[in-house]
């Protein structure tokens, strides 16, 4: 049995050295229960949540070259690096157990390490599925995003999520200051000029839609 663990497309791939003696897979699923009239309980099953799977075993330091490595292209700190620069970049990671059915997109949940006193580095490390990619492979179902894509989605994913933040909580101008839109100020200080604008000591509440309003009866000549 071989663990790989790669990213991007398999531009980076790791193979650990020493094959765990075993892993746990967890595979959770959401059941809510609800009491009735009769006193009885019912339970509805809910969706299934993400898996999640997790082992131990260290990494040999060089010089320590047993004969039941499965890799000896790195050597004990070598790994920890590695993994701990891919939970720095927060990069997906594919995670492949030969002679199972395991082969999915992960992240790291958790990674714990100590150092023996012969210098082998013993961890623990927990990985949860990551399915945001499952929407975003190529037609034949085996590419991953690259991470130059990864971060394009994140960036049009957090674009998207302040598109509905300021939907939800629209932007009032309630001073003629640097927050509100430099060619709506002549038009709004001449509103206050002509006594069409007047406020209340707290402000005028202003929206994006009244700015424009207000700006094209300026120009038109209104006031």
């Amino acid at each position: 049995m071989v663990i790989t663990l790669s990213v991007n497309n398999r531009e980076t791939v790791m193979n650990l050295p020493v094959t765990p003696s075993s892993f746990k897979v967890s595979k959770p699923q959401s059941v809510e229960e609800f009491e009735v009239v009769s006193a009885k309980d019912l339970a509805l099953i809910g969706t299934a949540k993400l898996k999640s799977i997790s082992f131990g075993s260290f990494f040999p330091v060089e010089g320590h070259s047993y004969s039941y490595l499965q890799n000896r292209s790195m050597w004990g700190w070598d790994y920890v690096y590695m993994i701990d620069t891919w939970i720095e970049q927060k990069l997906p990671i594919r995670l492949v157990i030969s002679g199972t059915p395991i082969n999915i997109a992960v992240a790291v949940d958790s990674f714990d390490y100590e150092i023996k006193t012969d210098g082998d580095v013993w961890y623990s490390i927990s990985f949860k599925e990551f399915n945001l990619l499952e929407d975003a492979v190529s037609d034949n179902g085996e590419e991953e995003l690259t991470v130059s894509q990864y971060e394009e989605l994140k960036a049009s994913i957090d674009n998207l999520g302040a598109v509905v933040n300021a939907l939800a909580n629209p932007m009032v101008y309630n001073y003629i200051d640097d927050n509100m839109p430099e060619w709506a100020r002549a038009s709004v200080q001449a509103a206050v000029d002509a006594g069409v604008l007047s406020g209340t000591g707290g402000g005028w509440d202003l929206t994006y839609n009244d700015l424009k309003t207000l700006t094209w009866m300026h120009r038109s000549g209104e006031f």
